[in-house]
């Protein structure tokens, strides 16, 4: 199959209700036609308004030809299976609602670019223009079929799309001083062309106006010839980028452009005539440098020109912004007024408004809300001077959508003759269609199935997974919902039912004692009960069924698993099985992120931001943007550069949570960034003390690694180093948040999976010694909250020489175990609760749902039956539970509006609070399980074999989710299932698994 070409389309594929026989065998959510649980905490009713047909993953902006005959959504995500596994345009013929998707042949995964947000129709309806952007390759040039950033120019007629040229973009000239660190890593002082937003600037000569994301400018351009006319320089601080210009729109006279700023919670003001940076005007700025901004990301003229509307996704409000003509003939430049987009009663953070549509007539606003799944409906006209001085107006009510609405615009479907029959006359009216496209539909449901290749995958060892990545199974949609006969009233009370917001309020009691720890549905502080210390772990990557599906006790199946998908059972990971037949388990628990970059944000903020959705399938499908997720931003420390971390939501993190309250805190490696003394930039010195290298600086580091046999320095536990690879050595620590600086373990190492986690365990048990001794002294200076990375279960592939994947988990088990026992046989067993989970499941496969994981809740409180049986709790759960639970023991408020309203652990501190300690099973260091490598294997003796450990060697595992996990995938599966087939019940009906499939 093929998409858009030169001169012509050759196939299209319908991805709407009438989908092919293909398109029909895609799995679905187990809970289809009722309510479906979703990972974000909320859940999807049935009935969504507007008939919802399925789209390309992540429908991330919208655009209406002139004649509003037709919308086209650009889908920039990851690819599904019925677009090639390439990002597509999709048009919609808003009369009919059908809709034609148009996969871009140029933007096959690991392609070297990727389509972004800019989408904009030409003024006569003839062209339409579309970002596509490169991080890897700006320039087009290192490798065939490398576009370079630029904008796509295509031909448009009767809805069909015709590949036209490509306005290729140069390196930017940063002024000043100014660098980017986004060109080998390195500082540069060549920014790199990433478009964004496009609008078309109308006249005798055509101009477009565009935002560059990632270089910090806006650029005017004739798109008959790509010339630059000119550029805008948008930049505040040394650091490019640092403002991450967005959405941009053109005043009616052409006259003025208005930019966002995305991470300056401001709106730029471009004089298109003078050629110059006219005004800026923020918007709820808020006063710190580096604290989190408001998130200017769409814009929304009025009718008449005279309002622009911004769209602030990071404060749950839309912005009114007067721009109309002045008495002295300029353009006025204030605001207005704030409209509110939350929920009735809804007051916590997490509405997050990130597109806008306006009525024909100006007099109805409507904001898409991330979120909260939900479009608000907004009166302008309750905007009055004496409404904006008591406060943000309200909306007027809410319509449901699908899971995280993304794009959206409202088309005239053309004049419909109505009576109205109190005047007893026959009117016309405009009617109106509201199309609301959604990022992930109605979620992923099990991918315990191989991957279906295409055309354009088959012989791509990558699509020949024996089950199937996550990224591909995140379907956007697409509803058309006519705005003049909507049910405003029964349409909010779905909305505010879907988001939890009517639930019974829930509380941790604990028995015997009669304390409990609780938080009313509205927030209230909890009162703190028999927990005093929450210890937090997050681990890497796997699903329930990969660990758990073997799960048993006495001969019998314990929990809702599925043993033929599992690959590191009870043999490799006997601790957590243990673990979580002492202490229950959680077989319906879902992680709240797809991959480790949205996973580590969802783990530790319980929220998503609108920077972090319309970035990371970018990043992971082709490393078109950056790894922004973890504090480190643009490859520098927003902390250090004095700018906002562009990807931190509003209401922030867990551990500031707990600042902010008076609580203590320690981490061991989560969002913390760390240097060794193996990586480039490391400088090593003659310094006669081994000691040195722990955390002196780059200039202590007298050797780069631990050799096999080497001195392990005290700090990591000592000894020698018994595994057969070299260690490599930290040289320093950064905390990449203001609330962890001085409250980390400076010797704790951060993602590097070549340094085995009992290194990790053992920095851990030092701290803790100590303040157990405190403790015995009458001193009580164990942290509240404790979070710690414990991540070696991801695995780091066959490469020759490291450890196998086995070994990796197997060492993670341990690590683990030997926490958990060290904690339960000290005298803060009384008092303290331990929560472990995965960050993300995208690393195997699940028979119930891609995002189902496990969780372990540890605590003497935990229930146990008399009959010595495993306690299942088969409740829905998801991240945020984790983190709402957490709150409620340490007596701390909600964050934001999903963890203040998500399902409760409560089963879980339902006991007699007489569990014992826990032994940890040793079995895999007796063994030598956990020490064990991958041997050299000649591609004569095994090919497959030898092709997994070439291409893991490719792979970085020294940061987080650099590895292609699909490729990661596969070549786990065969490294712990060999040629075993995928369950025929899994298997799709209509091919066979062969052996070669999954190679």
């Amino acid at each position: 199959m093929h998409g858009i070409v030169e001169g012509r389309l050759l196939v299209i594929l319908s991805l709407g209700l009438a989908a092919g026989a293909a398109a029909a065998q895609q799995p679905t959510p187990p809970q289809t036609g009722s309510k479906i649980d979703l990972p974000s905490s909320k859940q999807l009713l049935p009935g969504v308004p507007g008939s919802p047909q399925r789209l390309n993953s992540l429908p991330i902006s919208m655009a209406l030809s002139p004649d509003s005959r037709w919308a086209v959504t650009v889908n920039a995500g990851y690819g599904t299976y019925e677009s090639q596994y390439r990002q597509s345009l999709a048009v919609i013929n808003t009369a009919t609602g059908a809709v034609v998707d148009s996969p871009e042949e140029r933007t096959v995964v690991n392609a070297g670019q990727t389509l972004y947000s800019g989408l904009a129709f030409s003024a006569d309806g003839k062209h339409l223009y579309g970002s596509i952007a490169s991080l890897t390759d700006p320039e087009g040039t290192k490798k065939k079929g490398d576009t370079g950033s630029g904008i796509m120019v295509y031909g448009f007629a009767d809805g069909v799309l015709t590949r036209e040229r490509l306005l290729k973009l140069p390196l930017q000239q940063l002024a000043g001083g100014r660098r980017t660190m986004l060109i080998g890593e390195v500082p540069g002082d060549k920014g790199v062309p990433y478009p964004a937003g496009i609008a078309v600037v109308p006249g005798a000569a055509e101009r477009l106006l565009v935002s560059d994301n990632l270089s910090d400018d806006a650029l005017l351009l004739d798109p008959a010839d790509g010339r630059i006319v000119t550029r805008f320089d948008l930049s505040q601080t040394d650091a490019v980028p640092g403002t991450y210009p967005l959405a941009v729109a053109v005043s009616r006279d052409a006259q003025r452009g208005y930019v966002t700023l995305w991470n300056a919670s401001e709106v730029v003001e471009l004089d298109l005539v003078k050629g110059v940076v006219a005004r800026t005007l923020p918007l709820l700025k808020p006063a710190g440098a580096a604290v989190a901004g408001t998130h200017p990301c769409a814009l929304e003229f009025s009718p008449d020109g005279r309002t622009l509307y911004v769209a602030l996704a990071n404060r749950d409000v839309v912005a009114a912004v007067d721009v109309s003509p002045s008495k002295a003939g300029a353009a006025s430049f204030k605001v207005k007024g704030y409209f509110d987009t939350r929920l009735p009663g809804q007051s916590y953070f997490g509405a997050e408004p990130v597109a806008l549509a306006l009525s024909r007539d100006g007099k109805r606003l409507f904001a898409a809300n991330m979120g909260t799944d939900a479009v608000a409906v907004i009166d302008t006209a309750k905007l009055t001077p004496r409404a904006a001085r008591k406060g943000m107006v309200e909306p007027t009510g809410f319509i449901s959508t699908e899971w995280m609405p993304m794009s959206m615009t409202l088309a005239s479907a053309g004049p419909e003759r109505t009576q109205e029959r109190t005047q007893e006359r026959i009117q016309e009216r405009i009617q109106e269609r509201l199309f609301v496209a959604t990022a992930k539909g109605k979620g992923t449901g099990p991918n315990g199935m191989p991957q279906r290749p295409t055309e354009s995958t088959k012989g791509n060892r990558r699509f020949s997974s024996p089950t199937t990545y996550i990224g591909t199974l995140l379907y956007g949609s697409v509803a058309m919902v006519d705005v003049g006969s909507l049910d405003l009233p029964k349409l909010t009370a779905e909305v505010v039912e879907s988001n939890r917001l009517k639930a019974a309020a829930e509380t941790i009691s604990f028995a015997a004692a009669g304390a409990s720890a609780g938080a009313s549905q509205a927030g209230a502080n909890a009162s703190p009960g028999r927990i005093h210390h929450v210890i937090y772990i997050i681990k890497e990557n796997r699903t329930y069924d990969q660990v758990f599906g073997d799960l048993s006790q006495d001969g019998k199946p314990v929990g809702n698993g599925d043993r033929t998908l599992t690959m590191y059972g009870e043999a490799i990971t006997p601790n957590q099985h243990k673990l979580a037949l002492q202490f229950g388990v959680l077989d319906n628990f879902f992680d709240s992120g797809e991959v480790s970059g949205d996973g580590h944000v969802w783990s530790n903020a319980a929220i998503g931001t609108d920077y972090l959705e319309k970035t990371w399938e970018g990043n992971y499908r082709g490393r078109q943007r950056s790894y922004d997720f973890e504090g480190v931003v643009a490859e520098g420390f927003p902390i250090e550069q004095h700018i906002p971390d562009v990807n931190e939501p509003a209401s922030g993190y867990l551990w500031g949570n707990v600042a902010r309250h008076g609580k203590s805190l320690y981490h061991f490696g989560e969002y913390i960034a760390s240097t060794f003394c193996n990586d480039k930039k490391a400088v090593i010195a003659p310094v006669a003390s081994q000691e040195g290298p722990m955390l002196t600086g780059l200039a202590a580091c007298t050797q780069k690694e631990i050799a096999p046999g080497g001195a392990i320095p005290e700090t990591w536990g000592g000894g020698t180093n018994k595994w057969p690879w070299a260690i490599p050595l930290l040289a320093s620590n950064t905390a990449t948040k203001p609330e962890l600086v001085g409250h980390f373990a400076e010797e704790a190492p951060d993602f590097n999976l070549r340094v085995p986690d009992q290194i990790r365990y053992e920095v851990f048990a030092r701290h803790f010694d100590g303040w157990v001794k405190d403790r015995a002294a009458g001193r009580e200076t164990m942290p509240a909250f404790v979070e710690m990375r414990l991540g070696n279960d991801h695995t780091a592939g066959t490469t020759a020489g490291g450890p196998t994947p086995a070994s990796s988990v197997a060492d993670n088990d341990l690590a683990l175990g030997r926490i958990i026992d060290r904690v339960s046989h000290s005298p803060f067993w009384d008092d303290t609760a331990i929560f472990v989970l995965e960050d993300d499941a995208q690393a195997g496969g699940d028979h119930v749902d891609a995002h189902r994981s496990l969780a372990l809740i540890i605590s003497k409180y935990a229930p146990h039956r008399s009959d010595g049986a495993a306690v299942i709790d088969s409740r829905f759960y998801s991240t945020v539970s984790v983190l709402r639970t957490m709150e409620t023991l340490l007596g701390l408020p909600p964050m934001n509006n999903n963890d203040a309203f998500s399902s409760l652990l409560a089963p879980e501190f339902s006991g007699a609070g007489d569990q014992p300690a826990f032994v940890a099973d040793r079995q895999n260091q007796d063994n030598g399980l956990i020490y064990q490598a991958n041997p050299k294997v000649t591609a004569a003796l095994d090919p497959l074999r030898a092709e997994g450990e070439r291409e893991s060697a490719k792979m970085d595992f020294r940061h987080a989710d650099r590895a292609d996990t699909q490729k990661l995938n596969v070549i786990l599966w065969r490294d712990a299932r060999g040629e075993a087939p995928v369950p025929a019940l899994l298997t799709e009906k209509r091919r066979k698994a062969k052996k070669d499939d999954d190679d």
